[in-house]
């Protein structure tokens, strides 16, 4: 149930849909004073989630910072899914903005800092049950010479909180004991807190994060840009998944 409703709520708080909401309540009430209210309203709302200042200073506080110890060998890197899929015309597979958290975690097994990778995700979709983590450990394997008995996987979970709870199965199953948790800097709130609820101990490794500093020229200032709804639309995701957790006891 709360699967369903994490989705239904990510969807009603969308900066997208909060403005067409508005907008379309105002094309089609009969009372012109309150019409224009909403219009400015719509467009206002707009200006807003499309101004980059504004949210680039909410995302320097909300992404969290790495804890990983560089001096420090982990028998694990746990690596949250949500990055990549299979193309059902082609066949080929297709990365998503989040492939730092592959890559990253390919760079770390090649730098000796990790023993081991742990894939954690199954297919998060309503509608697909695309495996996720199954075709993350093959690329790895197939094109990154990755060896497969480095590569361990849950191909079960479907969001966060129980990537944490079989992450810690595969590791107390495995006796791994130290791991950094590598997943977007924008979902590292939600991710530590599902981990810590389980009672696993781990170092925090953020990447792909959407705040790169402030800048000061008109276009990081005030010069509405489309991207910047998009940040919008993550952080509001995280938002929303956050408070169906707490409801849930997840986090």
């Amino acid at each position: 149930m709360f699967f369903y409703l994490s989705k239904v709520l990510t969807f009603l708080i969308s900066p997208t849909v909060i403005i067409i909401g508005v907008l379309i309540i105002a094309l089609i009430i009969n009372k012109p004073a309150l019409r224009r209210k909403l219009l400015i309203a719509s467009l206002g709302l707009l200006l807003f989630f499309s101004n980059p200042f504004i949210i680039n200073q909410l995302l320097k506080y909300w992404e969290l910072k790495s804890s990983m110890n560089d001096k420090k060998i982990y028998d694990t890197g746990v690596i949250l899914s949500g990055f990549m899929t299979r193309d059902k015309e082609s066949g080929s597979l297709s990365f998503g903005e989040g492939a730092d958290r592959l890559t990253e975690g390919l760079i770390q097994y090649r730098k000796g800092r990790i023993k081991t990778i742990i894939i954690s995700g199954g297919s998060g979709s309503m509608v697909d049950d695309t495996r996720e983590s199954t075709l993350a450990k093959a690329f790895l394997i197939e094109n990154c010479n990755v060896p497969d008995s480095v590569v361990i996987i849950d191909s079960v979970s479907r969001n966060t909180y129980e990537n944490a709870v079989e992450s810690k199965k595969i590791m107390n199953a495995a006796g791994l004991r130290s791991a950094i948790m590598i997943t977007s800097a924008w979902h590292m709130r939600r991710a530590e807190g599902c981990f810590k609820k389980v009672g696993l101990d781990v170092d925090v490794h953020p990447i792909d994060g959407m705040y790169h500093g402030q800048g000061f020229t008109p276009s990081d200032l005030f010069i509405p840009n489309t991207s910047n709804i998009v940040r919008w639309e993550n952080l509001m995701h995280e938002i929303a998944g956050i408070i169906i957790y707490k409801l849930q006891g997840y986090n």
